[in-house]
């Protein structure tokens, strides 16, 4: 299965736990500044970022927040996620024990 859709695009989504160490409006400004340098990266056509809640109520979430991120290049995704700063947020999320799980899926259809 081809990860590129007609025009090349594809979406990279980050998946993570809220940072330890610091309170839950400390860590929500942080990832918001942070996410906020991405958005307006080389290569993002467009970014959403989500608070993660539970919908089945017996099992608990697996993650506090995910990230989309829309690559408007035709960049390889492992070399986007490789530069700065994408490669500098996973970095720091390692750092402050948040877990970050990356994948990539087919680009949003136009």
């Amino acid at each position: 299965m081809s990860l590129a859709t007609h025009d090349g695009a594809v979406r990279i989504v980050v998946l993570w736990n809220a940072c330890r160490g610091i309170s839950a409006d400390e860590d929500a400004r942080w990832v918001r500044e942070e996410t906020t340098k991405l958005a307006t990266s080389n290569g993002v056509a467009r970014l959403a970022l989500h608070q993660v809640a539970s919908a089945a109520l017996r099992y608990p979430r697996g993650w506090d927040w995910c990230l989309e991120l829309d690559l408007a290049d035709r960049e390889a995704p492992n070399a986007f996620v490789r530069r700065a700063p994408c490669s500098d947020f996973l970095a720091d999320l390692r750092l402050l024990g948040a877990r970050p799980t990356i994948f990539v899926l087919p680009g949003a259809a136009s």
